[in-house]
């Protein structure tokens, strides 16, 4: 009953945005640049500390190690490394006493390290996002192997998985791998979720059907992450693509609502998922230096997430239970 006044008052509040403006949105959105420079890490100020940190303590590999806290050993931080994060506080301090504003570090805010970990909260929300998806096993309890999109849902829900387990990994510790793979698996949750409304848009029967809109997503997929990671890693490219997909799988899914009937609840937490990762999106633009050197737009996004991950399967358990009547095997629910 809840549920219904929200999203009542929700879509009576939105009512006047049509589907064009938001894809409109969506394009306006392509246009914003990322730029990886940052005027922190280009400083005299941080230059010449990294530099004159280094020659004072990285010239003994042994010596540095054997002073290191062991979790900072298992999480790889260098000795190079370690003069960044100490120089990086120090120019925060000298831009701030010069009252500057508070600067980026190769394309990032600075953070308090806890732990070894680089950003905290970011590592907390991919987290519990990820083990947010085992929401996968109330579906399995629930719905009939029968119904068309069982696998699939199951496909999606470890491919999400395994994106915020590489989240989790980056926000850790930021390296050229870490974040190659932190961009490379979420973009794969993009397009298998692309390949879901696909698949409940058009059915998966004749199985041909599915296998084409899957060698399609893989195909899409493969020249992506070869592009990347063989011929530019752009980021303005990579946020754009991923833009791109999701205002095509927020098309999708609108379509799917408009054909099913907006009027159902099921229906209406599909809705309210995608609009709220929608709006979700422009904490990604509200680029602000972390509060409490912790909590930043990024942190933030990943935060807002979580709920919407729970509703999001709401809305596919109650979509699967509603195929399993159309089938006729309402009866035929799993008891494990």
């Amino acid at each position: 009953m809840g549920i219904q006044r929200l999203t009542h008052k929700i879509f009576s509040s939105i009512s006047y945005i049509s589907a064009s403006q938001l894809l409109l949105c969506f394009l306006i959105l392509l246009c914003v640049k990322v730029t990886a420079g940052s005027y922190g890490d280009r400083s005299y100020i941080f230059m010449k500390c990294v530099s004159n940190c280094g020659n004072k303590n990285c010239t003994s590999q042994s010596k540095f190690l054997s002073a290191q806290p062991w979790y900072l050993t298992v999480l790889q931080w260098s000795c190079k490394d370690e003069c960044r994060y100490q120089c990086m506080w120090k120019t925060v301090d000298a831009f701030h006493k010069d009252g500057l504003s508070v600067p980026q570090f190769h394309g990032k805010w600075p953070f308090v390290r806890l732990f070894g970990i680089q950003e905290p909260a970011s590592v907390l929300f991919s987290v519990l996002n990820g083990l947010a998806h085992l929401r996968i096993l109330s579906y399995r309890k629930q719905v009939s192997p029968k119904v068309p999109l069982y696998y699939i849902w199951h496909l999606y829900a470890l491919v999400a998985f395994n994106a915020w387990f590489w989240s989790t990994v980056f926000h850790t510790k930021d390296t050229d791998f870490t974040e190659k793979m932190d961009y490379f698996c979420a973009f794969s949750v993009v397009l298998s979720n692309c390949y879901a409304v696909l698949c409940r848009l058009y059915g998966t029967s004749p199985v041909r059907r599915p296998l084409i809109f899957a060698a399609l997503v893989i195909a899409l997929y493969t020249y992506h992450i070869y592009y990347l990671a063989f011929v530019h890693f752009d980021y303005g490219y990579n946020m754009q693509v991923n833009i791109f997909f999701g205002a095509l799988n927020f098309a999708g899914w609108m379509l799917y609502a408009y054909k099913e009937g907006i009027k159902k609840r099921y229906v209406q937490k599909c809705m309210l998922a995608m609009f709220g990762l929608t709006f979700l999106i422009l904490l990604e633009l509200l680029d602000f230096p972390p509060l409490l050197w912790i909590f930043d737009a990024h942190s933030m996004w990943h935060a807002g997430t979580i709920p919407v991950c729970y509703l999001w399967y709401s809305f596919v358990i109650e979509d699967g239970l509603n195929m399993q009547l159309e089938l006729g095997d309402d009866k035929d629910k799993k008891t494990v």
